[in-house]
């Protein structure tokens, strides 16, 4: 070093390059799985009434006089069908209102899983038993029969087998999550005054495609990042309630043990009560409570041997109140009521509300149609931007070493810049930066 030249200043230790690669392998390995997600959540906003305006006979029940009850409903359906096993049916309250009927195969004894059966859905007249429409949940692909449980299921888990789908869709999630906060500390400005260039970050300036592209990506993202870290985490909680929600949670809140918080019984267990009976308990149960409504669903869950009877609107905000009865015995087990519990029961209650927008009513299900298309856009601009980046660092490297071929070699360095570093060091310093 000369004797007048200054000493170049000391390097200033920074997350921000880390930050970028998190915020780039994180956003490229969740930006397919986001497109995915946020198209399907979209429609699935309004699940219910598009089933029944593509399948409007299946919903329509003409028969007139009273309806079956649930084990007649669970005859009607099994008839015919030696494997069929009714484990859920809906009980429809108003004229015209088919019900809706689920079934699994009946148990194997030598593997003591279900058998597989042709259609486990069905939408049945709950007068005279007839059966509308009969499909199998989740099957592929676009007729107007099997859309929307195909949709519901890619949404879910990718439409793949067993728990793998829900496993990688939770992981995914649990991606994204972490992504969105390590995308907001991008934004935050690294010079003063801190919210006049924050400002700038909320607009969209527009220009060039590039240009255009992160100011989408990035105003978006801030405008919205509340509402997409809460669909975030439920996501989290929708996927991977038992594996990491449940367990966080219970580090800074009691979480109340409900008739699912054990393992799944082995092998499983067929039902040995009647609906009928299960329904009478409920009822009385209810009446005791002060709850004057109908029961509106009866389920039996093999996998925990255990029966649900829900009770009010199924469209409220926070879900039905349920109670649960021992599967064997018929006893009352526990109730489930929306809104009431510790603190982390709550918050576990609430996930579902929020990522469906039930929470907020019909207001809340439009938000929640439109961010589906935000968060597919998110995941599209953000990797545009990175392939921008890319082709211009590609296109800089092949000019360079055009460059280097048809120049002859220098024998003297670079000139210097006032702080000591060459321009062209500091010119691929920023690139590393901003890449």
């Amino acid at each position: 070093m000369s004797p007048g030249a200054k000493p170049a200043p000391a390097k200033r230790f920074t997350l921000r390059p880390g930050l970028v690669w998190a915020h780039r392998i994180l956003g490229l390995s969740t930006a397919l799985f986001l497109v995915i997600a946020g198209l399907t959540g979209s429609v699935l906003a309004f699940h219910h009434e598009l089933d029944e305006w593509l399948n409007p006979s299946a919903y329509r029940a003409t028969a007139v006089g009273t309806p079956l009850s649930p084990d007649a409903l669970a005859r009607a359906v099994e008839a015919g069908h030696p494997d069929f096993r009714v484990w859920y049916l809906s009980l429809p309250h108003e004229a015209g209102e088919a019900a809706e009927v689920a079934a699994l195969g009946r148990i194997d004894p030598a593997t003591g899983e279900p058998v597989p059966i042709p259609a486990d859905t069905f939408l049945v007249d709950p007068v005279s038993g007839e059966v509308l429409a009969a499909r199998l949940w989740g099957a592929c692909c676009f007729s107007a029969l099997k859309i929307m449980p195909f949709l519901y299921e890619l949404h879910h888990n990718l439409s793949l087998p067993g728990i793998y789908g829900t496993l990688l869709m939770g992981g995914v999630a649990l991606l994204w999550l972490v992504d969105g906060f390590v995308g907001f500390a991008l934004t935050l400005p690294r010079g003063r005054p801190f919210l006049t260039k924050w400002r700038s970050a909320f607009t969209i300036k527009g220009g060039s495609a590039f240009r255009l592209n992160i100011d989408l990506h990035r105003a978006a993202g801030l405008w919205l990042f509340v509402v997409l870290i809460a669909l975030a985490l439920s996501s989290v909680a929708m996927n991977l309630r038992q594996e990491v929600v449940e367990p966080v949670v219970g580090l800074v809140s009691k979480l109340t043990p409900t008739p699912f918080s054990g393992g799944p019984l082995a092998p499983l267990r067929e039902r040995t009560l009647s609906f009928d009976t299960v329904l009478e308990a409920g009822l009385k149960e209810a009446r005791g409570r002060g709850w004057q409504e109908p029961a509106g669903e009866i389920f039996y869950s093999p996998h925990y041997g255990v029966f649900g009877v829900a009770f009010g609107d199924h469209d409220d905000p926070m879900d039905r109140r349920w109670l649960y009865f021992d599967g064997a015995t018929g006893a009352f087990r526990s109730a489930s009521l929306p809104g009431v519990g510790t603190a982390g029961d709550v918050f576990i209650q609430l996930q579902f509300p929020i990522h469906s927008g039930r929470v907020f009513g019909l207001t809340g299900r439009i938000i929640i149609a439109v961010m589906g298309v935000v968060i597919a856009g998110l995941a599209i601009t953000g990797v545009a931007v990175w392939w921008m980046k890319r082709k211009g660092r590609v296109g800089r490297k092949g000019k360079a070493a055009a460059s280097g071929k048809s120049r002859p070699a220098r024998t003297t360095a670079a000139p210097a810049r006032p702080d000591g570093a060459p321009a062209a060091a500091r010119q691929e310093g920023q690139i590393s930066q901003n890449g």
